[in-house]
């Protein structure tokens, strides 16, 4: 006998244990048979449970995303919006500077001077009023009084030219018979100028009156 031989018969061999008997448990065999749609169902609730939760999930991503890009979009603006301000403040500071510059003081300016004809027209008056600027000086106070004096005295003059010459007509008139005054006033007839002819009328009048103005100033210069 060889050596193999040998080893073989000093092994000892090692039994496993046996199993007597295998008992079932029916109702767990029941279920674990019948529970097949049961499982499925279960599994499809499980996934779309799932499936929610992970739509709620992304959809919270995607709003914290959208928040986000807008607050970064308004803090560019924001920016841009500061330092179009800051270029404007600028141009308005230099704007300022330069009228500044170009709008320095020159003394008081001379006002122009007033020297005008106003003409003033009513159907039954006319009115010319000359504005000349005042001379402040002495020569031009007695030239002012020396004209004043001359205006009151032409107007004085007037009523008693015409007294005189409504007392020559008066002279003149002969006295009437009432009879011959009813029939005079009688032939009388009166008639209304149109417009036109007021208008040429005054126009007139105010051609000669403007006329004698400039006369009498110029007599005075």
């Amino acid at each position: 006998m060889g050596p193999n031989m040998k080893n073989l018969k000093k092994r000892k061999v090692v039994a496993e244990p046996r199993v007597e008997e295998i008992n079932f448990d029916s109702e767990s065999r029941q279920e674990w048979l019948t529970g097949f749609h049961k499982r499925k169902v279960q599994r499809a609730k499980q996934a779309a449970e799932h499936a929610a939760k992970q739509y709620k999930e992304d959809k919270k991503a995607t709003r914290k995303k959208i928040r986000e890009e807008r607050k970064k979009d308004f803090e560019q603006a924001m920016e841009e919006h500061s330092k179009v301000l800051q270029r404007m403040k600028e141009d308005a500071g230099d704007i300022s500077d330069k009228e500044e510059s170009d709008d320095a003081w020159e003394g008081i300016e001379e006002p122009p001077a007033v020297d005008y004809e106003a003409e003033y027209i009513d159907e039954d008056k006319y009115t010319t009023v000359t504005v000349e600027e005042m001379d402040a000086s002495r020569e031009g106070l007695l030239k002012s009084a020396h004209e004043a004096d001359t205006d009151n005295e032409e107007e004085q003059e007037k009523p008693v030219e015409t007294k005189e010459a409504e007392t020559k007509t008066a002279k003149k008139r002969k006295p009437r018979s009432a009879a011959s005054e009813a029939a005079r006033k009688k032939k009388r007839n009166f008639r209304y100028e149109s417009k036109e002819v007021r208008r040429e009328t005054m126009r007139k009048q105010r051609n000669v009156k403007s006329k004698k103005a400039k006369a009498r100033k110029e007599k005075d210069a």
